[in-house]
């Protein structure tokens, strides 16, 4: 049987407060597009087991035609900057911890 290795996410959120306007370039915040948010978006593509000499995996194919439907896992507000100047108002955190 193979054996492929598996990530586990874990989740946290938390409230922060944000200007009405930059602190950067000292615009408003409130116009519609001018902030920039990134997020990350739960996405399902086709694949196969697959074996490279000892070692298996699996090969995925990037397709954009099987991204989920609507209401499916989205993660919003991972970064927001502010459009105009690139001032970063807020970075979600990234850890990588050990396997167990």
């Amino acid at each position: 049987m193979p054996t492929i290795t598996v990530t586990d996410v874990a989740i946290r959120s938390r409230d922060i407060k944000l200007p009405g306007t930059c602190p950067g370039c000292h615009r408003c915040l409130q116009a519609d597009g001018a902030l920039k948010l990134w997020g990350f978006a739960d996405e399902s593509r086709s694949g196969r087991l697959r074996r490279a000499g000892d070692v298996d995996s699996v090969a995925g194919l990037v397709l954009g035609d099987d991204l989920p439907k609507s209401g499916e896992t989205f993660i919003d507000n991972v970064a927001i900057s502010c459009r105009y100047c690139n001032h970063m108002f807020v970075e979600g955190a990234f850890t990588v911890w050990p396997a167990r």
